[in-house]
């Protein structure tokens, strides 16, 4: 007599969104809309049991001069995430993928950050222009 499976139902992991993945998808935005002046960098930090992401802003004509304007943490389970606006100091609490979309707009559409990229697309644009 052989063993039934108990284990549960394994989800499809090409439907999982991760908060990395999302904020890669973001980078690749920005970089698309500066026209590759402005990209992003995500450096990734596993500590204990917690995943730890800092996304930077990064002038590649500007010696790699970069902003961190994000960082993420969660656990293995992804949710709660929390988001870190470094600009602001504030903090949000993901509960779920809308919930990080919605202040990951947030986050990237704010008055500081619009500061942070209109002043590194200048300093980007006079480097051209040397």
């Amino acid at each position: 007599m052989s063993m039934p499976n108990l284990w549960c139902e394994i989800p499809d992991v090409d439907n999982i969104r991760t908060p990395q993945s999302m904020l890669a998808e973001q980078g690749d935005m920005l970089s698309e809309m500066t026209n590759e002046r402005l990209r992003c960098r995500i450096t990734k930090v596993q500590q204990n049991q917690m995943f730890n992401y800092d996304f930077a802003i990064v002038a590649p004509s500007l010696a790699n001069y970069s902003q961190k304007i994000i960082k993420v943490v969660h656990s293995m389970t992804i949710y709660p995430a929390t988001l870190y606006h470094e600009q602001s100091g504030e903090e949000y609490t993901a509960h779920n993928d809308d919930e990080f979309m919605t202040h990951l707009g947030g986050i990237l559409a704010s008055a500081e950050n619009r500061l942070v990229i209109a002043g590194l697309n200048a300093q980007v644009r006079l480097a051209e222009e040397d």
